[in-house]
């Protein structure tokens, strides 16, 4: 397998290049925030301006840039995009405001930052849920059209589905079963009921700490547990201070590119098909790329020494069966029980044909 380059750079040329990304895109933010007009001779009538936390150097905003390109090919520079990468207009939250009172106009966000915008995102974030892509894409068809809906009915306009991929237990210690978790200090999120949920009933102390955070967490023994997808724990180095990864995927985040549905409203018809059909066609790449960006990185992670843990089929099924506890316990302001039995009838069906037998 041939190594993506960037792989093999050094954590100092990691970081010198992300200053320099975040230099320019705060330069990029005064340009366009503090002197509007300063670059209209060269803008397009409808400029869309994007936001993404993907690193400016990743896969995901490659594929980005070809989309606006083609956009602007497509409408005659009529319509494109202004790409804001990485965290220059802060983390998912702040990009949320601000994409509420119009300072962008659209945002590439994980499933987990939409979940208080669409409350149904909850019930594909279950831990142990999906076991494979081809689940995930035959409940995202399924799911689609009320998704969407639930969406527009809250303002916003759905372009589509970018995903981040599955996610992975990175530890201190090996992980195989719910006993190695109890007493483990455990990465977590405020917004994040489903998994404070399993790791109360597991026994184990979640620690809410941003994402930029959680390298030097694990550097001063703050967590013991994190998770995330292998590409994200290379790119940022999270591996370097982990010792063990469980290969089994612990759950699925999805994403969504969501616009302003004022905003969109003032595009021209004509020009809003075009922009539904370059960013179907260009997510789907991103979804592509996700997919093979984070098996080659789980093949680079383990073999730059961090160890594979493999459960046996009853620890995971222990993991799913506490997961279905926990969510059954969660009220309904903080679990949605209705899409989530939906999500499992069809799981069912899936899994009884054919194809859906693993």
């Amino acid at each position: 397998m041939e190594v993506n380059p960037e792989y093999a750079e050094s954590p100092l040329k990691l970081v010198q290049r992300g200053l320099c990304a975040l230099t320019l895109g705060l330069l990029w933010f005064l340009v366009l925030f503090s002197a509007p007009g300063a670059l209209a001779a060269g803008e397009p009538e409808y400029e869309i301006k994007l936001a993404t936390m993907a690193p400016e150097n990743s896969s995901m905003m490659q594929i980005f840039n070809e989309m606006n390109t083609e956009l602007l090919k497509e409408t005659g520079g009529k319509m494109g995009f202004k790409l804001f990468a990485g965290f220059v207009l802060g983390d998912e939250e702040d990009v949320l405001r601000k994409l509420r009172i119009g300072m962008v106009h659209a945002a590439a966000f994980t499933a987990s930052a939409l979940t208080d915008v669409n409350h149904d995102l909850r019930a594909l974030l279950v831990p142990f849920l999906f076991d494979s892509y081809q689940e995930v894409d035959y409940i995202m068809a399924k799911l689609e059209p009320d998704l969407k809906r639930g969406f527009a009915e809250r303002g916003f306009e759905v372009l589509g589905w970018p995903e981040l991929g599955f996610l992975y237990f990175m530890s201190t210690t090996p992980v195989a079963s719910l006993h190695d978790i109890k007493g483990k200090k455990v990465w977590g999120k405020s917004n994040a009921p489903m998994l404070q949920a399993i790791m109360e009933k597991v026994g184990a102390s979640t620690v809410a700490i941003n994402a930029p955070d959680v390298l030097m967490a694990l550097q001063t023994n703050l967590l013991e547990v994190v998770y995330n997808s292998p590409y994200y724990a290379l790119i940022t180095q999270w591996y370097t201070q982990i010792k063990y990864l469980t290969d089994t995927p612990v759950s699925y985040v999805g994403g969504t590119l969501v616009m302003d549905k004022k905003f969109f409203a003032k595009i021209p018809g004509p020009l809003q098909e075009t922009l539904k059909k370059v960013a179907a066609k260009y997510l789907q790449r991103v979804n592509e790329q996700s997919r093979k960006d984070n098996a080659d990185a789980l093949e680079v992670i383990f073999k730059r020494g961090v160890k594979k843990v493999t459960p046996e089929p009853t620890q995971i099924k222990d993991f799913k069966e506490l997961s279905d506890k926990a969510m059954a316990d969660l009220g309904p302001k903080e679990f949605p029980m209705a899409t989530y039995k939906k999500i499992q009838a069809e799981l069912t069906e899936y899994r009884a044909q054919p194809h859906g037998k693993q």
